[in-house]
Order: structure tokens, then C-alpha cells, then sequence
């Protein structure tokens, strides 16, 4: 091939890389899927309890103060019989045979130590209030078998009321009241278990509604209204007084 045949082919050749097309760039990646947010539940009172349930005020130690905070001798073991009573009467499930019959048996075996221990209680709620003492002993029951019924409470309040009543069941009379302080205390665990477990979700719902909560809409602005117009005639529109007849 001579020199001028093979600038001729160069050239052609030179021609068609210039007409091929241009490979095309790939598209893009498809930018990243949006960041699902979940949104937890929000949080709910222990025991199904009620959002509006109150809770006593609290000791200086930082414990709940309830009606069996800090009681001793015979009004503690009547505040314990009074439990054990309502747990008796109220608690069904897999301990409620043993639990009656434990309670039955302190009514038959300690029967003078209740009517003794309840007299004294009498006695001491007669001198707080100058009277009898009757219708404080009422109204301190009722208060103490609605503290111990407490629904949110009461699947662990039965369990430790069925360990209590075998206790105080085969304890000796002479040794009743002397323990009676700490039964009552741990029957009384239950409840402040309750308590600072609801203490709990009421701090858990607050930083919930501050994180998730739907914000209020914002109140609309309103202008300064402008001034009234007076009422009444004006200068311009006053009627004279003057008679005709003294132009």
C-alpha cells in the first residue's frame, strides 16, 4: 500500500471514530430510601392502674407514707389481721386454699389476741379523737380494707399475703405482736412496689409527650383594633337652641 493510499484509510478510519457515538454516562444511584422514624408506644400506668391515680406524699428517706408507715404493737397486728382478712376475701387464684385456711385458722387459734389488740386500738383512737373511739376504729378499717383492695396491687399482694397468713398461723400467741411490725411491713410492699412503678411511668409519659407529643397549633395574631368612632353628634351637625323669631 503507497503512502498517499494509506493517509486515505487513516483518514476514514479517522472519520468514523469521530462519528461514533459517545458511550453515555449511568445514571445517578437512586438517593437512599427515607429513614423510617418509629414512634414507640406511649407508655401506660403499671397494673392497668387509672392515669389519674394519686400517690402519697413521701417520707424524708424518699419512701411512700402509707397508713401502715411506721406502726408498732397491737395496732399493727390489727392492721395486719385486717389484710390478711381483705386478701382472704378477695385474693383467687393458686394460693386461695391455702390462704383461707391459713386465715381461718389465726381466727381460731389467736382469737383473744384480735379482740385484745383490737380494744387497744380502740382505746388509743378514743383518746386521739375524745370520744369512744367506735367511729374512728370504723372509718380507719374502711380506709385500711380500700388501701389493701387496691387493684393495680393485688396479684403481688395476695402472693405475700398467702406467705404472711402461714406465718402468723404457726406462731406462737405470746410472739404475735412482737412480729407483727415487720409482717405488716412486708405486706405492705406490694403497694409501694405500685407506687414507684407508677412514679416511674408519670416521668417515662412526660419525656414521651416532650418527644413525640403533636405540638398545639399556634394561636392566630390579631392586629390592635383601630379606635371606635365617637358617638353622638358632631360639632359641625348641632342643632341650634336659638328661636327663630330673635335673628
Amino acid at each position: 500500500m503507497n503512502l498517499s493510499r494509506k493517509i486515505i484509510v487513516a483518514g476514514l478510519l479517522a472519520s468514523v471514530a469521530a462519528c461514533a457515538p459517545k458511550p453515555v454516562a449511568p445514571p445517578p444511584p437512586p438517593p437512599p430510601p427515607p429513614v423510617a422514624i418509629v414512634i414507640p408506644p406511649r407508655p401506660m400506668p403499671p397494673g392497668n392502674a387509672s392515669l389519674t391515680q394519686i400517690l402519697p406524699g413521701r417520707a424524708i428517706d424518699g419512701h411512700f407514707v402509707t397508713a401502715n408507715s411506721d406502726v408498732t404493737g397491737d395496732r399493727a397486728f390489727w392492721q395486719l389481721k385486717i389484710g390478711l382478712n381483705v386478701a382472704a376475701i378477695g385474693c383467687r387464684g393458686l394460693e386461695e386454699t391455702t390462704l383461707v385456711s391459713a386465715y381461718n385458722n389465726i381466727i381460731k387459734t389467736h382469737g383473744k389476741v384480735i379482740k385484745s389488740t383490737e380494744k387497744s386500738v380502740i382505746t388509743q383512737l378514743g383518746k386521739e379523737n375524745r370520744n369512744n373511739g367506735i367511729a374512728p376504729r370504723d372509718r380507719l378499717s374502711t380506709q385500711l380494707f380500700n388501701y389493701f383492695a387496691q387493684p393495680p396491687a393485688q396479684r403481688a399482694f395476695c402472693s405475700r399475703a398467702n406467705e404472711i397468713a402461714q406465718l402468723v398461723s404457726s406462731t406462737p400467741t405470746a410472739q404475735l405482736v412482737e412480729q407483727a411490725p415487720g409482717h405488716l411491713a412486708r405486706l405492705d410492699q406490694p403497694f409501694h412496689d405500685f407506687y414507684e412503678a407508677y412514679a416511674k411511668y408519670q416521668v417515662d409519659a412526660v419525656a414521651w409527650d416532650a418527644k413525640y407529643a403533636p405540638r398545639p397549633a399556634p394561636a392566630p395574631a390579631f392586629g390592635t383594633p383601630a379606635p371606635a368612632s365617637p358617638v353622638g353628634p358632631t360639632a359641625a351637625s348641632t342643632v341650634s337652641t336659638t328661636p327663630a323669631g330673635n335673628h
